[in-house]
Order: structure tokens, then C-alpha cells, then sequence
């Protein structure tokens, strides 16, 4: 316990003085340990996992001084969570000075809670200044989380200003990734509390880890984090205790910024005034005067995720880059599963670690880690803040750039800096500088094999384009073989034979134009020339991927079309086994929540539908369902989202819920005609089967509005002999027919019907 100063968090350490030694903290004991050094052995007592130093942990056997100051701060530990305690408990025993005598009523009375209009049941979390409630606002009876103040009344001045603190910080912070403020206020008593959004889920670590997210899905749920502090900086709020305990990830997978308690206010930068209201500078200025400020000398946050500015305790030096530093210890730490700075053994160590030293590169940890990424975490973790991006903003657009496949801002650390960096620690043996000088020249020699592979790779995309463009040059009538009564087929043919003659010495990108013809032969319904190329393709590409010259995301491409290939051909138990491959294949390359994992799910959700095996398709869809709710909000991903709702219709077919579908496929067709054209081929399914749907319910005007709108835009786009234009066509007479012995009135068949053959949707 440090006077009126807040007691230690549960898992930060709060000391002054950042370069520990005698001179720049109060004395106890004998000396020659800071005061700090010695309430952490206080706290290791109670804390097996907290480490001490141990030379201290030796000196405390021999020093009388040091092993009472110990005990001491182990009683004002203990009597100030006595306190919170008492003050946190329900009901309140009569004696306690905490909450006055009507306060015992407790939770059953509405009306005289500690908290007017709430109900206030179980402790959530504990932290350094105030311990979280589960809550129930009784007026929208909406469950919520409350904090209160830790020590109640017997809080010290400075625990209420950081308190009230927080409270203007988080009402002003309007983001889908910070915590909401809903109310404060004031207890019966005079007790300062807040009532904020209720977040159920998980620490960001710990969501990582068990879910075991790819590569691409870390990067991108990293980047909302970022996204939510690029918006709190550009308010002028620094929040100065970043972790994975205060950013939990919510059901939707989205990830939460909590825990404002240590945030200081700066200037906004950016755009930040221009959202909402501002933070009331002058009640902030009034604070700083009567020591609601960080004093100098003071550190506070915790360690493990502290800037090495941080540790310094000067004030002035503390900008919005100590919040990047501690997202660069969170994404080395998804990165790696550690921190990087583990190697310490003392605190002491670790605040040389931190301002001296480099942490160890990711990859050098799990090679596999993509360069990019590593080059974004140390750039955050480099001691120097200038050496970090200068803003939150930077940091969301390199994560950006990294997920899009574009050259990221960021690059490795120069080599004038390195040299200058070193010579600066003259105590770096000699043999440092020959040992850097060996790295440079490894460096270069691996950029020049990777420029020759990336030239050779530019130089086959050259070749396989020329011999592309001049394939169908030879469709040409004035250059080539091509006729006015040439059809699809026969220009498909021509060029497959064209481009087949001139990528003959390059087997795998021949693959590649052959698996394209064959799925284009496909949405024709020519499944002997489908099949011829297909197949073919998948041979070449099935050879190179067991010699490691094709890519497990290429092949899987392949196994996708002739997965499609065999479902057409009705063979659907082929198609099945596949489809897994293809599945096997791309989560192991793309992740779990990649758009083209999750569309190759819904294929072979309906590979099993096909089998009859609804409960194993549906189970299937949920799965494709759910991770289809990490997708960005791009035109493919909601072609494949839409997908997904036209799959859960046609599963409610098969189980003869004619209602149900309908609906469904109602809801799917509304949703592509805001993505595509109202001619396009998808429509036109869409719509046939939503007629056979409506045919089954009996309606039968809405049914022949959309069998004949399905059979004119399918008609058009795969033409009169498709096997999906002859169903339409066949659909649309059967409706008609019974429409006239029913004796029913139907729309004539005119454009004019498409403006009522939407059936609601």
C-alpha cells in the first residue's frame, strides 16, 4: 500500500523510479532494495505465480529491517481488501460503515439497492482501483456491468480522480469496439460508480489460443483491435494499460476494449474533435493541479506490456506510441505463445531487457510466422518511439496492406541504423560487428535468389498471358480460324487447343487456363469436354503438389472443380470425399474463415443433402454459417454469404418445410438482387426455386411470376438446351397447367410480371 495511492493491480506492478536504483525512490528497510521491491514481496506471499528477485528474496533471511518493512506492507495490503471487500459484499452487515443502515434491505428491494434503479448481483472482476458487478438495470430490465470504486469512502483522493477519470473518458468513446458508458453516478451513500455495456467472452490471448486462428484471421482481429485505439487516439485518449486481460473478444468474435482506469488525456489528433463532444479539458487541467496527473517518478500500467517511456516515470515523455509498443508485445505474444521479454528474471532485468535490448525475431521463434508480420511487431516493439509507426492510424493500414497482399509501409531496420545502434554499446564484443557483417551478406544473397525466383515467376505470368491472348486471337476471322457461325463450344475448343500448343513447357499454369475451360464447359452443362479438362488439369497439378512445385492453395482449386465436375455428374459420393480434400486443403493454407474455405463447405453440405444426409449437411451449413460472420464486408464475400441462405433454403426443402423455405429463399434472393444484376444466372436458380416452393404452398400466381422470370434470365445467360432452363421451362407449364384447372388467374406472361414475381422478396 502506498498512502493514498492505488494498491497493486492483480497482475501490474506499480513502483517509481524507472531506473531502480537507490536514489531514485523512497527508502525502507535498510536501503538497499526500493520500496517497491519489497511490497512486491508482500504480494508475492499471497501470488505463487509472482516472481521476486532473488537476491532480494535471499537478503529478507538476513535483514531484520527489510523483513519487517515486508510485513507491513503485507497489513496495509490486507486491510485495504478487508475494505473492498466489505464494501463489495451484499447484503452489508448492520456495523459496516460502508453503506448506511437502509442499505440492508439488499438485492429483493427494488427500490433501495445501493444503486438507485439497479440490481446489483456478482463480482466479475477485481483491478487496481475498482472491482466489476454483474448488473440489471431495473427500467429496461438490461443486464450490464457495474463498476465501483474499490475502499468506497476510504478511497484516496487520487483512486477517485482516476475513477471519475475513466467515467469522462469512456462516455466520450463511441466505437463498436470499445466498451459503451451507459450511466453514472453516485451510490446512497456518496460512492462514485458507472454502468456500462455487459461483455461476454473471452481474453484476446485466450481466444486466440484456443481457437487456434490462422494466420490471416489473427492479423485481421488485430487490426479491429488497432482500429478501435486509432479512433480513442484521434480522441486524445491514451489508455496506457493495453493487455488481452482488458480486450475481450465478444460471441460475435469481435474483439472489446475495456478498463479506461489509467487512460490519459492528451490532444486529439486526426479527425478525432469532429466525432461526438470532446473531453472537458479544463475539469482535466483541474485534475492534473490537485495530482489526478501521473506524477513524475510514478509508473503506472503493467510491466510485461509497458513502453520502456513508461518505465522511466517522466510524464512528458508518454505519448499514444506507448499504447502501439504494448500491441506489439500482444501480437508478438499471438505470434510466438510468449511474451518477448520472457528471459527476465527480475523486474530489474526486465527494464534492461526493455530499453537496452532487442526481443528475439519471431520467426527465429516459428518459422513459419509470415515476414511481414514479423517486421509490424518489432517495429512496434523497438525501444526508440521513434523508431515505431508514428500513429495507431499507420499500424491499421500495413495490417490492411498485409491482408490485402500489398507491400507493407514498414521495412527492417536500415543498415546505417544497425551499424549506429551497435557502435553506440561500445561494450558489444568485436566479434558482434564480423558476425553482423556475415548476416548483412546472408541477407543480400537471399534477396538476390528471391529476386531471381520472383523474376522467373513474372516472366512465366508474361508467357502464359501472351500465349492466352494470342489463343484467342485465334478466334479471329482475319487472323485465325474463327467463323461468324462459330458457337461457345467450338471457341472454347479452338482456344483450349491454341493455348494447349503453347504452354506445353509449362505444365502447371496449362493446368491452371485448362481447369478455368473446364468449369466455363461446365456452366454450359458439357460435361465430356468439362471432364476432359478438368480432369487433365487436376493430373498435371496432382503430380507437382507431391513434388512441392504446386501450392496447397492451387491444388486445392483443382480438387474444388473436379469436386463440382463430379456433382454434376451426380456422382455425389466422389463428390463428397473431394470436397473434404479441397476442405483439408484450404484451411490448412487459407484458415477456417477464409472465403473460400467457407464456399467450399456449403458444396459439400450439399454433396451430403444430396446423400439424404440432412442432419451431416445442416450441421455442415451452421459451421460454414458462422465462420461466413468473419468475413470482410466485400462483394465476394456476401456472394458467398448469400450463398449460404440459399443452401439453408434448399436444405429446408429436402425436409419437405415448404414454409420455411420459402421464406428462406425469399430472404436470399432479396439479399443478391442488392449484390448482382436481376438477370444473372444466380437469380434465375433463385427464383426457380423459389417457384417450386410457392407451387407446393399453393400460390400459385407468386409461383408462375417467378418460374416465368426464372425461365426468361436462364433462358438468356445458359440458354434454351441447359439442363436448368429446361427444369424452369418444364416448372413454369406444370404451374400453368394447374393454375387453369384450379381456375386460377395468372399474370400474363409479359415483362410487366417481374414487378410483382418477387413473392415478398
Amino acid at each position: 500500500m502506498k498512502g493514498n495511492d492505488e494498491p497493486f493491480r492483480d497482475d501490474d506492478v506499480t513502483t517509481r523510479g524507472g531506473d531502480l536504483t537507490r536514489s531514485a525512490v523512497p527508502v525502507a528497510g535498510c536501503g538497499r532494495f526500493p520500496v517497491d521491491l519489497l511490497e512486491l514481496a508482500a504480494i508475492a506471499r499471497h501470488d505463487r505465480d509472482l516472481e521476486i528477485d532473488p537476491q532480494l528474496e535471499a537478503h529478507l533471511v538476513t535483514c531484520t529491517l527489510c523483513a519487517r518493512a515486508v510485513d507491513r506492507f503485507d497489513t496495509d495490503q490486507g486491510f485495504l481488501e478487508e475494505i473492498a471487500a466489505v464494501a463489495a459484499s451484499r447484503p452489508v452487515p448492520l456495523e459496516s460503515p460502508i453503506f448506511d443502515q437502509r442499505d440492508v434491505r439488499g438485492p429483493s428491494d427494488e427500490s433501495e439497492g445501493p444503486i438507485r434503479g439497479y440490481r446489483v448481483g456478482a463480482e466479475l472482476h477485481r483491478g487496481g482501483q475498482g472491482a466489476v458487478y454483474h448488473a440489471e438495470q431495473l427500467a429496461t430490465r438490461r443486464a450490464c456491468a457495474v463498476k465501483m470504486l474499490l475502499g468506497g469512502r476510504f478511497a484516496g483522493e487520487k483512486q477517485r480522480l482516476r475513477f471519475e477519470r475513466e467515467v469522462d473518458v469512456v462516455a466520450h468513446l463511441r466505437h463498436p469496439g470499445i466498451v459503451t458508458l451507459y450511466e453514472s453516478g453516485l451510490t446512497r451513500t456518496g460512492e462514485p460508480w458507472f454502468a456500462m455495456e455487459l461483455v461476454e467472452g473471452e481474453r484476446f490471448d485466450e481466444f486466440v489460443r484456443s481457437r487456434r486462428l490462422s494466420s490471416r484471421r489473427l492479423v485481421e482481429l488485430f487490426r479491429l483491435v488497432a482500429e478501435a485505439v486509432a479512433y480513442a487516439h484521434r480522441r486524445g485518449v491514451i489508455h496506457r494499460d493495453l493487455k488481452p486481460g482488458n480486450v475481450l473478444v465478444d460471441r460475435e468474435g469481435v474483439p472489446r476494449i475495456l478498463d479506461f482506469g489509467l487512460a490519459r488525456i492528451a490532444e486529439p489528433s486526426g479527425d478525432g474533435a469532429e466525432v461526438g463532444q470532446p473531453v472537458d479539458r479544463a475539469r482535466e487541467q483541474d485534475r492534473d493541479r490537485i495530482g489526478g496527473a501521473t506524477m513524475a517518478g510514478e509508473f503506472l500500467g503493467t510491466f510485461a506490456y509497458a513502453a520502456p517511456e513508461q518505465l522511466a516515470g517522466d510524464p512528458a515523455g508518454i505519448d499514444s506510441r506507448c499504447d502501439l509498443y504494448a500491441l506489439g508485445v500482444m501480437l508478438y505474444e499471438c505470434l510466438c505463445g510468449r511474451r518477448p521479454f520472457e528471459g527476465a528474471r527480475s523486474i530489474a532485468e526486465l527494464v534492461v531487457q526493455k530499453t537496452m535490448s532487442d526481443p528475439p525475431r519471431p520467426r527465429t521463434v516459428d518459422a513459419s510466422i509470415d515476414g511481414d508480420l514479423e517486421v509490424i511487431a518489432l517495429r512496434l516493439l523497438a525501444a526508440d518511439p521513434a523508431r515505431r509507426y508514428d500513429t495507431a492510424d499507420a499500424l491499421v493500414e500495413d495490417l490492411s496492406r498485409h491482408l490485402d497482399g500489398r507491400p507493407i509501409l514498414a521495412r527492417d531496420d536500415s543498415f546505417v541504423y544497425v551499424v549506429r545502434k551497435n557502435l553506440r554499446r561500445h561494450w558489444i564484443p568485436a566479434s558482434a560487428a564480423g558476425a553482423l557483417f556475415v548476416t548483412i551478406i546472408a541477407a543480400g544473397v537471399s534477396l538476390f535468389f528471391a529476386y531471381q525466383n520472383a523474376e522467373r515467376e513474372r516472366v512465366r505470368s508474361v508467357r502464359t498471358l501472351a500465349s492466352f491472348q494470342k489463343a484467342l486471337g485465334s478466334a479471329n476471322p482475319e487472323t485465325g480460324a474463327g467463323s461468324s457461325s462459330m458457337g461457345i463450344d467450338d471457341f472454347l475448343g479452338l482456344v483450349e487447343q491454341q493455348v494447349s500448343t503453347e504452354l506445353v513447357d509449362e505444365p502447371y499454369q496449362l493446368a491452371g487456363v485448362l481447369r478455368t475451360l473446364g468449369l466455363i464447359h461446365l456452366g454450359f452443362d458439357d460435361a465430356v469436354r468439362a471432364r476432359s479438362a478438368i480432369e487433365e488439369a487436376h493430373r498435371v497439378q496432382e503430380d507437382g503438389f507431391r513434388r512441392g512445385e504446386v501450392s496447397a492453395a492451387q491444388f486445392a482449386e483443382t480438387e474444388f472443380a473436379l469436386a463440382r465436375l463430379q456433382f454434376n455428374l451426380q456422382e455425389y459420393a466422389l463428390a463428397e470425399a473431394t470436397y473434404r480434400r479441397a476442405l483439408t486443403l484450404r484451411e490448412g493454407a487459407l484458415g477456417n474463415a477464409d472465403v473460400d474455405t467457407v464456399e467450399t463447405m456449403r458444396h459439400l453440405a450439399s454433396a451430403l443433402r444430396a446423400q439424404q444426409r440432412l442432419d451431416e449437411a445442416q450441421s455442415m451449413l451452421d459451421e460454414a454459417i458462422r465462420r461466413s460472420t468473419y468475413f470482410p464486408d466485400t462483394n465476394a464475400a456476401n456472394v458467398i454469404r448469400v450463398g449460404l441462405l440459399h443452401g439453408r433454403a434448399t436444405l429446408s426443402a429436402a425436409r419437405d418445410d415448404a414454409g420455411a423455405a420459402v421464406a428462406q429463399y425469399e430472404q436470399a434472393l432479396e439479399a443478391l438482387l442488392e449484390i448482382v444484376p436481376r438477370d444473372d444466372w444466380r437469380v434465375g436458380r433463385t427464383r426457380y426455386n423459389l417457384a417450386r416452393m410457392q407451387l407446393r404452398t399453393g400460390d400459385l400466381p407468386r409461383a408462375h411470376a417467378n418460374a416465368f422470370e426464372s425461365e426468361q434470365i436462364l433462358r438468356a445467360k445458359k440458354g434454351a438446351d441447359a439442363t436448368m432452363t429446361r427444369e424452369s421451362a418444364s416448372l413454369l407449364a406444370t404451374i400453368r397447367a394447374m393454375a387453369a384447372q384450379a381456375g386460377v388467374s395468372i399474370e400474363p406472361d409479359t415483362e410487366g410480371s417481374s414487378a410483382v414475381s418477387g413473392g415478398g422478396a
